[in-house]
């Protein structure tokens, strides 16, 4: 009993046998009668083929009309032409555009014109104040030694003397005398004691009051205050010490024993002592 494989071919077998050698498992086909007005017959179709292929369609002329070709357009051997589409011509507004856009920025610039012009007659009419600008002042040079506007010459001194006492604000308790001031401290009647100053032009400083209580301390009495004494001293002062009557800085005037005493002090640290007539009586350093 024969075996066969899996796709019920029997084993064994050689199922391309037949396609082998060229052999053709169709038998040859029968030979065609030649006719006898000698044209030869067109070859037949082998039974193994179908029917003769459908004819094709005849290409559509002129004016005729074909389902590809629905508006009869298409011609024989010529491609269908694009069916043309007329657009509407758009108007050139250019020139009205220019022409608008010319008068805008015309009257624009009239219009600015108009409003520079007013400003301008605006500003003409404005009346600008002059404002007198200060000058500064020179500053003051402060007088100094024995040279012009100074208080340690007599004249000076006794003036300044002359309007404080004037003004009763109470005796001197302390003076101290430089070239460019006084300042002195003033026991009033009510025992407080006031600082002012009184500057080389004239100028009398009232700084402050103190309270009561120093009702007992000493004075100085104007009338035993010799106005020259200070420059004397000074004199005598700075020829001892060779330098010029320029580095006195400043005199101290005290009161003892009824009697008044200077001391004058020297820029540099020299100190001398003098009586109420400013006579130099020693050197201290």
């Amino acid at each position: 009993m024969p075996e066969y494989d899996a796709f019920g071919r029997e084993i064994g077998e050689d199922s391309l046998a037949g396609w082998r050698s060229g052999a053709s498992a169709q038998p040859a086909p029968e030979p065609v009668p030649v006719p006898e007005s000698g044209l030869e017959p067109a070859p037949r179709a082998p039974e193994w083929e179908d029917a003769a292929p459908a004819p094709r369609p005849a290409l559509a002329t002129a004016g005729s009309v074909t389902a590809g070709d629905p508006l009869g357009t298409a011609s024989a051997g010529t491609p269908p032409a694009r069916p043309s589409v007329s657009l509407p011509r758009r108007r050139r507004r250019s020139g009205v555009r220019w022409l608008v856009a010319l008068v805008v920025l015309f009257v624009a610039v009239r219009l600015v014109m108009g409003v520079a012009g007013e400003v301008r007659d605006t500003v003409r009419d404005i009346e600008i104040p002059s404002v007198a600008i200060p000058t500064p002042e020179a500053p003051e040079v402060a007088p100094t030694g024995l040279g012009a506007g100074s208080l340690l010459r007599p004249a000076a001194f006794e003036r300044a003397l002359s309007d404080l006492r004037g003004r009763r604000i109470g005796r001197i308790q302390n003076l101290r005398l430089a070239p460019e001031r006084i300042d002195v401290s003033l026991l009033t009647r009510r025992g407080t004691l006031v600082t002012a100053q009184i500057r080389a032009g004239g100028e009398l400083r009232r700084f402050g009051e103190s309270g009561a209580g120093f009702g007992a301390i000493g004075t100085i009495p104007y009338t035993r205050i010799d106005t020259g004494a200070p420059r004397r001293l000074v004199r005598a002062a700075a020829e001892r010490l060779g330098r010029p009557a320029t580095r006195i800085d400043y005199l101290v005037a005290t009161y003892t024993s009824g009697e008044v005493s200077w001391g004058a002090y020297f820029k540099g640290g020299a100190i001398f002592l003098g009586d109420a007539r400013g006579r130099l009586t020693r050197r201290i350093s």
